[in-house]
């Protein structure tokens, strides 16, 4: 199983999931550092992604596309992540998806802990 993390390494706000990838270790999952949301295999039977979202205080679980809000969105890799997802769900290209959102900013460990809790509520 792959969880794909986006990020801009040069923005310090918005590179905090690619960091996190680097770090963070669960049985059977591959963390897989991506530039650009073509780089997502779109024949998974279930597709995860790690990301920041910016104006939240703790680790969420997104599992509609259609919640994704354009006042989140703080780089034009945010639009271009929401909008290639919205845009494959109209199409019938995107099966079930979960996006792990997290703070831009917070308690690394703490927050790596409620990663691993999000993937054990999963697939455990």
């Amino acid at each position: 199983m792959k969880v794909y993390c986006f990020g801009n390494e040069f923005l310090e706000n918005d590179s905090f999931a690619k960091e996190i990838a680097d770090e963070i270790s669960f049985p059977g999952i591959e963390f897989v550092k991506c530039d650009s949301p073509d780089e997502i295999f779109l024949e998974e039977k279930e597709i995860w992604i790690l990301d920041v979202v910016d104006e939240i205080d703790d680790v969420i679980l997104i599992d509609d596309v259609d919640k994704l809000k354009e006042n989140y969105i703080s780089t034009l890799h945010d639009f271009d992540l929401s909008y290639f997802l919205k845009l494959m769900k109209e199409m019938g290209r995107l099966n079930s998806i979960k996006i792990i959102g997290i703070p831009m900013k917070g308690d690394k460990e703490e927050i790596m802990d409620k990663i691993v809790d999000k993937l054990k509520e999963n697939f455990s």
